[in-house]
């Protein structure tokens, strides 16, 4: 007999079974959804242990692809996102949501970090599946695990600051009235509102650089949520990006230009507690042009150092432009720690000067050296902000007005009309073929 219709603990040994006096249900009373799920728990170490070899074979292909970027410029094998989402991987992620989900997080432990960040998992459960030791906060934790594995990525726990320093190094006026040495300060500015919390991948542009959450898609590609272009070049993404399924809002800052700096609102970033770098013993300095997304208020006003990151994606126009050039003047991933070893601030510098345009606007006769404007981006039809993109230069990337100009065709053409932008309209009409 069974009173209860929970399933008894005891299992098929149970006591009081036997004596035919149990309250609770056992196996031979549920019902087929429970004799299904029976069934496959039976199953599992069978699914588990083909799941782990398809993950742990992703994943040394993850790491080869990883060394391979290390010493071959990316832009080279710049790979579409969609493309490189395996059958097998396809059928792993099948088979994970076909789990029961108390097996989830068992699973999700065996991604690599920049998978697991990709997956935009709650704060709660992120904290599970990285296995964070008790009282860790998420954001200490993965600025220091994102230090040490150098991967081109970054990970912002709250909302930030984002600060801009353009001008060159020397060139930049000093008040004779301010109490301070010529060199100890950086002068800078705001820009609001900074981003949003979550891991964000870098490309180095020239004069520029492109910022996405992990797992997105760069604007700065012919790769996109709708459809991609595998035989259009990188340096037209300007034509495609509409088609390709983004929406683009741009701010215009001709006072952060590289040519009449003089921003609106400044203020001065000490340099005076820099300490040098515990892995390679020398003083990294800041020094303008840098970009900084600041992390911690007043991070400077304590002792700190800045280290210097590798590039993984660094497009084809910024290569091309420094092949015959010190590779010094590429701009590049910088990391800010205090004492304590926490990332404080993620920065972008190297390069002459930041410049940049507005993709969809009419090119600039300067190339950005007196206008200037930074781009934000989303998903078209979604609300959530994904990337900011500093285009860069304008000289050799295709832009939509120059490509209609020379009678070219490019992705977007539908889209403009002589000389007047039409806002997008577009639906999703096809999906990534790169197979």
């Amino acid at each position: 007999m069974s009173i209860y219709n929970t399933l008894c603990r005891n299992g098929p040994g149970c006591h009081f079974l036997a004596m035919g006096r149990c309250w609770f249900r056992h196996l031979n009373e549920v019902d087929d959804k429970m004799v299904e799920l029976f069934e496959l728990l039976a199953r599992l170490p069978e699914r588990i242990d083909r799941l782990q070899g398809i993950i742990s074979k992703h994943q040394k292909e993850k790491d080869k692809q990883r060394r391979l970027v290390l010493n071959k410029p990316v832009h080279q094998e710049l790979k579409c996102t969609h493309e490189s989402i395996s059958n097998d991987v396809t059928d792993l992620l099948i088979n994970v949501s076909q789990l029961p989900p108390e097996l989830h997080l068992a699973i999700l432990h065996h991604f690599d970090l920049e998978t697991v960040l990709g997956l935009d998992l709650p704060y709660n459960l992120l904290h599970k599946v990285l296995q964070l030791p008790r009282g860790e906060k998420l954001g200490s934790w993965l600025g220091r695990q994102l230090l040490e594995q150098d991967l081109g990525i970054i990970y912002v726990p709250g909302e930030s600051k984002m600060l801009l320093a353009n001008y060159e190094d020397g060139d930049e006026d000093y008040d004779e009235d301010e109490d301070r040495e010529d060199g100890n300060s950086l002068k800078v500015s705001d820009i609001s509102p900074g981003l949003a919390p979550g891991a964000y991948k870098v490309r180095i542009l020239e004069n520029g650089f492109d910022l996405v959450r992990v797992g997105r898609d760069f604007l700065s590609t012919q790769c996109g949520p709708v459809t991609c272009f595998p035989t259009t070049e990188n340096k037209d993404w300007a034509g495609s990006f509409m088609s390709r399924g983004f929406s683009l809002q741009t701010e215009t800052r001709s006072d952060l230009a590289p040519g009449n700096w003089g921003p609106e609102h400044s203020w001065r970033l000490s340099l005076g507690q820099a300490l040098a770098d515990k892995l390679s013993g020398t003083v990294d300095q800041l020094r303008a042009p840098v970009f900084v997304i600041s992390l911690q208020e007043e991070w400077w006003t304590q002792p700190w150092s800045h280290r210097r990151g590798k590039n993984y994606s660094v497009d084809s126009v910024a290569h091309d432009y420094l092949k015959d050039r010190d590779n010094e003047e590429l701009l590049g991933l910088g990391m800010v720690t205090n004492m304590q070893g926490e990332v404080v601030a993620y920065t972008i510098s190297g390069g002459p000067v930041f410049a940049a345009y507005d993709p969809a606007d009419d090119p600039h006769s300067d190339e950005g050296w007196y206008d200037f404007s930074v781009s934000r981006y989303q998903y078209t039809g979604q609300a959530e902000t994904i990337g900011l993109i500093i285009t860069g230069s304008q000289n050799d990337y295709g832009m939509p007005w120059l490509l209609e100009q020379e009678e070219e065709e490019f992705p977007d053409q539908e889209h403009y009309t002589g000389k007047q932008y039409l806002k997008p309209s577009i639906e999703p009409t096809s999906s990534c073929t790169m197979e």
